[in-house]
């Protein structure tokens, strides 16, 4: 391998990557208000289910449970930019965060048509077991979905015969990659479904300010430094980062 042009090509068959550390974004005043104002409104909802059961009380509550959905998706389409996101786009936030193995979003979508319909069509409200239904499914929502709102920032990973890092940003969504590989990994030419890397100059002080990928003849591997880009290459990143999360 004797080409020193930026774009490279990496395997994408992370199947057998293991993750032994990782750091995470901490939670700023921003978010703490945003958590806080969900929370408050599914207690809401809890306070009118629990000390009152009529009608009105039980519209309330539907009502006040659509809130707290509304304000942790929009709390997490900050955080993550889920417009960047084709799921997202074409069938919703709710599949997205389906599709990221997070929540269940059936209910949830039945939630929120039943809102529509009792505050803008007049329908009468759910029965009190119903809503003790929804109750319950928001409250696996919020927990569910807690761990996002504090999202992996960098993983150290290891396989085989390598190693190392990635740091990830989510919005707008892209990876910085450190990693020791071996050859057979990557490629100086594009591959169906391999991974894009724009390589960036070395990091590690034994090569610093060299143009990566560079070979380290001890090991038989290269060290490489590369960004990433384009949103169909960080996924198999983005999905490691997410279950991490899990």
């Amino acid at each position: 391998m004797t080409k020193k042009a930026n774009k490279w090509w990496l395997d994408n068959d992370l199947s057998e990557v293991f993750v032994d550390g990782l750091s995470r974004l901490g939670t700023g005043a921003t978010d703490l208000e945003l958590i806080a104002r969900s929370d408050k409104s599914f207690e809401h909802a809890e306070y009118r289910l629990d000390n009152h059961q009529n009608e009105y009380d039980r519209i309330d509550a539907v009502l006040a449970l659509k809130r707290a959905m509304d304000t942790r998706l929009g709390h997490l389409d900050s955080i993550y930019g889920f417009a960047q996101h084709p799921t997202a786009k074409s069938h919703g936030w709710l599949a997205l965060l389906e599709s990221w193995g997070f929540i269940k979003q059936r209910t949830l979508r039945r939630l929120r048509r039943l809102r529509n319909s009792v505050e803008h069509d007049g329908a009468p409200p759910p029965t009190v077991d119903e809503c003790d239904d929804y109750r319950e499914v928001m409250w696996w929502f919020l927990k569910g979905t807690s761990g996002l709102l504090a999202p992996v920032s960098e993983f150290d990973f290891g396989f085989e015969k390598g190693r190392g890092s990635c740091n990830i940003s989510y919005n707008p969504l892209s990876a910085t990659l450190t990693a020791s590989l071996l050859p057979e990994q990557f490629s100086d030419s594009p591959l169906p479904d391999w991974i894009e890397l724009e390589t960036l100059p070395a990091l590690a002080l034994v090569h610093q300010g060299a143009q990566t990928p560079v070979k380290v003849p001890a090991e038989g591997t290269y060290y490489v430094c590369a960004r990433i880009t384009d949103w169909a290459s960080v996924q198999p990143f983005l999905m490691i980062a997410m279950a991490e999360i899990q």
